[in-house]
């Protein structure tokens, strides 16, 4: 997807460096001091509940929840896996939402829950999950195909549209964050390589009380992107988390590299190690009739970093890879401040979730054809 004569500038510059992009200024300072070989892992299987199977986890008031995408139910659970609760439901009351299908959703700091709406609506509950508030931010898509004009629309966030699978909510403040990709065919990865490298936004931030769009962020690509682009196209997206404070952390998904930078996204840091034993032979895409022919068969046979995870409450940074179909594991990285403390191998799937001491525990995993939930624990 990059043109072939910037394939040559790019040799030019190494690691993270980028001089025409302040995203990617700074040289990688990866250290390691390896302290963590191989975990105690338990598994943990959620009691029954009606569910559809398609749902979003996470930690809330030390308690495990499952919110299912399409019933809108809001299950907790205990951390060893016992039902205590229900929340939210379809429904017109407040205690309940008529949203349809969830796209997208996080809590904030305060307790409150955020759903995102397929049609660019914001429900907006309290901490006792009472809904508070409505809006909707329509995507201006006026049957444009971005074939003029580009340079403007890389740079405004109604230009741009959600990616919704596996798509991430994350919060700071009063505001949430979002994967996005540019809603035009012809400025998508595989047509418009070169401005996308450049240019192109992954992430859009949504002010809450102004009830607006705001900034884009992650702004082009580190390097690694510059070399075999277009074998990179079905992993051109973002994992990222937000801490207490506001710092991001970014990986991108086929460089090794994680990316640090505070609220107002000046960058901190750059540092990472590759995986181990991943299949990268990924397929060159030079269509978007073949990005859609491969794209579900590439994700799911082939290795990249799927998962970023802050845990503030200990300071430690996962990173979840996945190594391919003919690998018998997935992998798991573990930073600190930094520094590369371990890299061990975990059951498929893994990704870690959170803390509630004093164990860490994945997202729930679940499993249709089985008709049961379940989540991994460990300690460190």
């Amino acid at each position: 997807m990059k043109k072939y004569v910037f394939f040559a500038l790019c040799f030019i510059v190494w690691g993270c460096k980028n001089k025409s992009n302040d995203n990617f200024r700074l040289s990688p300072e990866s250290k390691s001091k390896l302290q963590i070989s191989s975990l105690q892992i338990d598994t943990i299987f959620l009691d029954s509940v009606p569910t559809s199977f398609v749902l979003h986890s996470g930690i809330q008031n030390n308690l495990v929840y499952a919110l299912y995408y399409y019933f809108c139910k809001l299950y907790y659970f205990t951390p060893e896996g016992h039902y205590k609760e229900k929340k939210l439901g379809i429904g017109h009351a407040r205690n309940e939402t008529a949203i349809g299908r969830i796209a997208a959703h996080t809590f904030l700091n305060d307790g409150s829950l955020v759903l995102y709406d397929y049609q660019g609506g914001y429900n907006i509950f309290n901490k006792d999950i009472l809904l508070e508030d409505f809006f909707r931010i329509p995507y201006e898509n006026k049957k444009k195909d971005g074939s003029t004009n580009r340079e403007k629309l890389y740079n405004n966030p109604l230009d741009y549209s959600p990616v919704y699978n596996d798509n991430i909510c994350r919060s700071y403040g009063n505001n949430v964050f979002f994967k996005v990709q540019m809603a035009y065919p012809l400025c998508n990865y595989v047509c418009s390589t070169k401005e996308q490298l450049e240019n192109g936004a992954n992430i859009v931030e949504t002010n809450l009380q102004q009830q607006e769009l705001g900034r884009l962020l992650a702004q082009g690509y580190p390097q690694s992107y510059y070399k075999n682009s277009l074998e990179k196209a079905i992993f051109s997206t973002v994992n990222f988390d937000i801490t207490l404070n506001g710092d991001f952390y970014v990986t991108y998904e086929a460089d090794s590299l994680i990316y640090k930078y505070d609220k107002d996204y000046n960058e901190l840091e750059c540092f990472g190690f590759s995986g181990k034993n991943m299949d990268t032979n990924y397929v060159r895409i030079t269509s978007t009739k073949e990005s859609r022919k491969h794209w579900r068969n590439e994700r799911l046979t082939k290795g990249y970093y799927n998962w970023l995870e802050y845990v503030d409450e200990t300071g430690l940074l996962f990173r979840s890879y996945q190594k391919g179909e003919t690998r018998s594991t997935d992998g798991l990285q573990i930073y600190k401040d930094g520094v590369l403390i371990g890299d061990v191998s975990v059951p498929k799937g893994l990704k870690v979730m959170g803390y509630i001491a004093p164990y860490y525990y994945s997202y729930v995993i679940p499993n249709e054809e089985k008709e049961i939930m379940y989540l991994y624990r460990f300690k460190l």
